[in-house]
């Protein structure tokens, strides 16, 4: 396959913007209470220490920054962030973290799709591009953005391989295609791109399990948005996806268990 090739097969899949803005904007607050990334608990920070990919003095750019915990992380190291998202409700959580931590962490509300990397004097500009975990990149186009707002390292780390039992069944039921279909494709393109471009690529991998309990209002709203972020959906089916939920509900709650393979990949531009 060519780059063409690829740049026309990988593009974004995003139906649905409003629902996929709400999706992100209801983590904001259940993201904020995670710990930061270290060496010892994030396969991204093991990475970027061990690698050596920035110091002191040095800028990174974090796309889909999230809550900001990297950006954070990457400040104690004395790197100088730019952190951003589409997520207005993410940054909030941001800039009142960044209040209570005296940091000088540069956070924007943006969508990494639109970014004129050019316009904001971004272009070459960072020691590091962080995308990790993130729906930022999600075609050829986000994807070698990357590169070019890096002058350096860049790494991007994405669930692959995932595996969901609720929501796996929720596709099923909706006729629709599994989600690791697409996170597995895109991890394809994004090594395939590099490789055709002259670039050498490193990949590495980590297995992880993690559950989540909702009350089942709150379960119905997290998965009908989800999935519309990236299906049109009827009536009909989120109706469908309402039901399925209150009958495999214990209590009136819903519970999901994951399980997938975090694949990282790292280079230098």
């Amino acid at each position: 396959m060519t780059i063409e090739e690829i740049c026309k097969r990988w593009r974004p899949n995003k139906v649905d913007s409003y629902a996929s803005l709400e999706f992100w904007n209801s983590k904001a607050l259940s993201f904020a209470s995670k710990e930061l990334p270290t060496h010892e608990n994030s396969l991204a920070m093991r990475l970027i220490i061990e690698n050596e990919m920035i110091g002191k003095g040095q800028t990174a750019l974090d796309v889909g920054c999230g809550n900001g915990r990297f950006s954070f992380s990457l400040e104690q190291l004395g790197v100088c962030v730019t952190g951003l998202d589409f997520s207005p409700r993410m940054i909030e959580e941001c800039e009142k973290t960044k209040a209570t931590r005296n940091s000088s962490i540069r956070f924007t509300v943006c969508d990494w799709h639109d970014v004129d990397l050019k316009m904001l004097n971004w272009y070459k500009n960072f020691d590091l591009v962080l995308a990790n975990m993130t729906p930022a990149v999600v075609s050829a186009d986000t994807f070698l953005k990357l590169s070019d707002a890096s002058r350096k390292w860049c790494l991007m780390v994405k669930p692959t391989m995932r595996k969901n039992a609720v929501l796996d069944q929720l596709t099923a039921l909706l006729g629709l295609a599994p989600e690791a279909n697409t996170l597995d494709a895109d991890f394809i393109y994004a090594f395939e791109l590099l490789w055709l471009s002259g670039l050498k690529p490193k990949v590495e991998y980590e297995e992880q399990f993690w559950e989540n309990t909702w009350k089942t209002d709150n379960a119905i709203r997290e998965y009908t948005l989800r999935i519309s972020s990236t299906h049109t959906l009827s009536p009909q089916q989120k109706e469908s996806i309402a039901q399925f939920l209150r009958d495999i509900s214990v209590e009136d709650y819903v519970k999901e268990t994951t399980h997938t393979t975090i694949a990282a990949i790292y280079w230098q531009v």
